[in-house]
């Protein structure tokens, strides 16, 4: 018999140890209550084992060594925002340090979540939902990855809910609040052509930083831009924005460089606040510009499919949160539901029914 009870008294604690092929397999069996149980779970093993399939998924090796290994040298070579991924995993060590992959259970990843959540940031403000998400995020793929490497069998992550997002912001320019703001911009010109280019194109922040003067086709009049998923994406240029690019200096590889070092700007969140207070403009961060072109887009007229591919999205219903009605669009929409064919019959009002006959 290769099963065992090495338990002490009524405290039974079953083994199994047998050879195949001249190679030994022996370990405990802790979930076994009997010894009918550990025989079949022996007898699971035993197969596993004539199949090549024990042992294959141990999960025993270190998470920390892995995630800091392994998956930041995925990131840097697949994310072009690694260096964030690379905080997150310093957060995902500290908490799972010294543990190995069996032991990380969708029961501990429930209580990493809701440490994170109930806990501050550096600024002693609260950590948001989404941050926390993110992590899970991050948590998750290093998973993945160990599955790939036949390190485990499943993804403990994949068990665990994200937290239910509700603070997408709805926040646009009205086209009074354009004009404001680009009369606080005339003293900054730079920055006010940044603004334009994020309006009349859709680009993100870091879209325009990047982008250099060969992603300019005038000849087409087409601007072209890395999204933040590695992908290009193409936008014909409007017309005021032709005029504000055939205007600057093309002495630089990139359209707008950092007017103090000629390099890659990082953040004009100084100048955009300011210029926005000076517009009298409450509650307006720049992604929203992105959001305003969406939005205007669809007052137009234009289709979802055409503006995910403006937008560079893949997946429409994140469109769809950019694309929401206004109130004016809301009211034209009703207002259409007035208009009836020159043809079609009127209707009669109600004191003149009794005369007509239509009681």
């Amino acid at each position: 018999m290769t099963v065992r009870n090495r338990g002490i008294g009524k405290k039974k604690r079953w083994y199994y140890d047998f050879m195949i092929r001249g190679v030994r397999y022996k370990g405990a069996v802790p979930e076994a209550r009997t010894q009918e149980d550990a025989e079949k779970a022996e007898n699971k093993i035993k197969k596993d084992a004539y199949d090549g399939k024990y042992g294959k998924f141990s999960g025993n090796f270190s998470f920390t060594e892995f995630a800091k290994k392994t998956y930041l040298d995925w990131a840097k070579l697949n994310k072009r925002w690694w260096y964030t991924d690379s905080l997150i995993v310093e957060t995902l060590c500290l908490f799972f340090d010294k543990k190995t992959f069996q032991e990380i259970t969708p029961s501990l990843i429930e209580k990493f979540k809701r440490q994170r959540r109930t806990s501050s940031t550096r600024n002693k403000k609260p950590r948001t939902a989404a941050t926390v998400n993110r992590e899970l995020a991050v948590l998750s793929k290093i998973l993945s990855l160990a599955i790939d490497d036949e390190i485990i069998e499943t993804n403990p992550c994949s068990r665990v809910k994200r937290f239910r997002l509700s603070n997408e912001r709805t926040r646009y320019l009205t086209h009074e609040e354009e004009a404001q703001l680009m009369n606080a911009l005339k003293e900054y010109p730079f920055l006010g052509n940044i603004v334009t280019m994020a309006i009349y194109t859709g680009f993100r922040r870091g879209e325009i930083f990047r982008l250099k003067w060969t992603d300019v086709d005038f000849n087409l009049r087409i601007v072209r831009a890395i999204d933040k998923n590695g992908e290009e994406k193409a936008v014909p240029i409007a017309n005021k924005l032709l005029k504000i690019l055939q205007s600057l200096p093309k002495d630089n590889e990139l359209v707008f460089p950092s007017p103090r070092t000629q390099k890659q700007l990082t953040d004009v969140k100084k100048g955009f606040k300011k210029a926005r207070e000076t517009a009298g403009i409450k509650n307006l961060h720049f992604h929203d510009l992105r959001h305003t072109t969406a939005t205007r887009l669809a007052e137009n007229g234009n289709g979802i499919v055409t503006i995910a591919e403006i937008l560079g999205h893949k997946d429409l219903r994140m469109t769809k949160r950019y694309t929401h009605a206004t109130s004016e669009s809301k009211r034209r929409a009703i207002e259409s539901l007035e208009q009836m064919p020159e043809n079609c019959p009127k209707f009669v009002p109600n004191e003149n029914r009794q005369a007509t006959g239509l009681t």
